[in-house]
């Protein structure tokens, strides 16, 4: 049997595949997507990882001397056929190599050669006292121990058990030192235990019913599921306002694409990804839910995707490297917060979460639903051009009311000198303070100021390259662009103009 590898390198002209033979013991084991041992190049003892992406038929031939491959590394395959067209349609938009798109399509941990070894559990440093309470406390009474610092640890370990090294170090502001110490003076004993992630699907989570949903949130379950029962590709965008319901919409519909014997991927931002968040749909669904993120440790992200190319989970959650889960006969897709930054990788191969999961969808005539409180305006644009189905949701369920929202025009104001305070933020602070209540400010801004004004013409010191303010940095007085880094020297005056520092 002859296979075609593609070899795992950042290489452009090693962009292509390679034939190999298999050992005939081998044989069985052999499937697309399944990553492999090779020897590759002219050294002997040279070998890479490579993955199978064509398996020929018994009348295909070569006309060159072929090498065998070594072994083979998966037990099991989580690329199939229309991974491999995925790969190739982003390798062409995003400039990269195949191979580096199927390597996001893996499980975590499966990213070198030797990647089917077995893996450690992750560990943590347990303290344990070695001595009684009462030859402790007789140690201190006769100065046999003076420290403080060895005191404070041992009274703690007295009062707590299975305490770990971590959170002594931290919790009483010690260095390692103390604890060394006390170890070798034979107070104490360290021991390296095994840590378990905190397994979502085995909490005891109370059952979770639907839910009666608002007019609003019934419209859109109306539509959405509309599109569901069709089986065809369509794109819907979600407009709702924060609090509005857009997870109970998600649920009722999700529960739709199940009920056609469908498979959902749920996508959210990484700071989404809470117990709150996850508990929600374990409630609702059970344990046919699953999620993919960064905090697991590498071998409950394996399990994870074993147990979604088994079929046991119907459902996958997660934030952008979700999309790439094994997950079969998929119905919908679900991006919440679609505006989010986080769906952008950064790392290469960069590529947009939104366009991949597009692909996806129409690729297997999937629904794919964007929700957002603020929708990226390219999102709203297509959704208003009738590109995508548009659903509004602008009430919250209850009768809750949306928050007052007032903007104050700053250049209107007469602040003095450096300050931020506008009269109405200033009247709103007070009013709070008499009535008993607290008030938050948000600053979001790096340096010491946002940009220079000019207290004449409001004019604001811009970046040549880039149209946006500079940031004024206090300690070297400079003006910086966070987007092309150039830098300026702070200019106090200009012409007629005297500029003052604003936040």
């Amino acid at each position: 049997m002859i296979v075609s590898i593609l070899i795992n390198t950042s290489v452009k002209s090693l962009n292509k595949v390679y034939d190999y033979l298999v050992k005939e013991e081998d044989i069985y084991k052999i499937e697309i997507g399944k990553r492999v041992k090779v020897s590759f190049g002219r050294g002997k003892d040279r070998f890479v990882e490579g993955i199978i992406v064509l398996v020929h038929d018994d009348s295909y031939t070569s006309l060159y001397k072929l090498k065998e491959v070594e072994e083979v590394l998966d037990e099991v395959s989580y690329i199939d056929e229309t991974k491999l067209k995925l790969a190739k349609w982003m390798a062409y938009m995003y400039f990269c190599n195949v191979y580096d798109v199927l390597k996001l399509m893996l499980p975590p941990g499966t990213n070198n050669i030797d990647s089917n070894k077995e893996l450690k559990a992750k560990q943590e440093t347990v303290i344990s006292l070695l001595k009684t309470a009462e030859e402790i406390e007789e140690d201190i009474e006769s100065n046999a121990i003076k420290s403080a610092k060895h005191i404070l640890v041992l009274n703690f370990l007295l009062e707590n058990e299975y305490v770990t090294k971590k959170d002594v170090i931290e919790g009483l502001g010690i260095s390692n030192s103390v604890i060394s110490t006390l170890e070798k003076n034979g107070y104490i004993t360290l021991e390296k235990v095994d840590i378990e992630d905190e397994d979502f699907l085995d909490l005891e989570v109370e059952k979770d019913e639907k839910k009666k949903p608002t007019l609003q949130q019934e419209n859109a379950i109306k539509v959405i599921n509309s599109a569901i029962e069709k089986g065809e590709h369509e794109k819907i965008l979600l407009f709702g306002v924060t609090g509005s319901g857009k997870t109970e919409v998600y649920l009722q519909t999700i529960e739709k694409v199940l009920e056609k014997g469908k498979t959902v991927i749920v996508l959210v931002p990484e700071i989404s990804l809470t117990h709150q968040t996850i508990t929600r749909f374990i409630a609702r669904f059970g344990n046919v839910v699953s999620m993919i993120h960064s905090k697991m440790t590498v071998s409950s992200r394996k399990e994870a995707y074993r147990k979604i190319v088994k079929g046991d989970i119907k459902i996958v959650i997660g934030a952008r490297s979700a999309v790439f889960a094994p997950i079969k006969n998929l119905g919908m897709i679900i991006m919440d917060e679609e505006h989010d930054t986080s769906y952008y990788s950064q790392m290469s191969p960069r590529y947009s979460c939104k366009e991949v999961a597009s692909y996806i969808c129409k690729e297997k005539n999937a629904v794919m639903l964007l929700g957002s409180a603020t929708p990226e305006v390219a999102t709203y644009y297509k959704a208003q051009n009738t590109k995508m189905i548009l659903v509004k949701m602008t009430e919250r369920p209850q009768s809750s009311k949306m928050p007052e929202i007032i903007i104050v025009d700053k250049k209107k104001e007469n602040l003095k000198g450096d300050s931020i305070i506008t009269s109405a933020l200033k009247n709103e602070i007070i009013r709070n303070k008499e009535n008993g209540e607290q008030t938050i400010i948000f600053l979001n801004k790096r340096g010491y100021s946002s940009y220079l004004t000019c207290n004449d013409c409001n004019m604001i010191y811009r970046c040549p390259n880039c149209d946006v303010a500079l940031t004024y940095h206090k300690n070297n007085k400079l003006l910086t662009c966070h987007l092309c880094r150039i830098c300026r020297k702070e200019k106090r005056k200009m012409p007629g103009m005297f500029f003052r520092k604003s936040s």
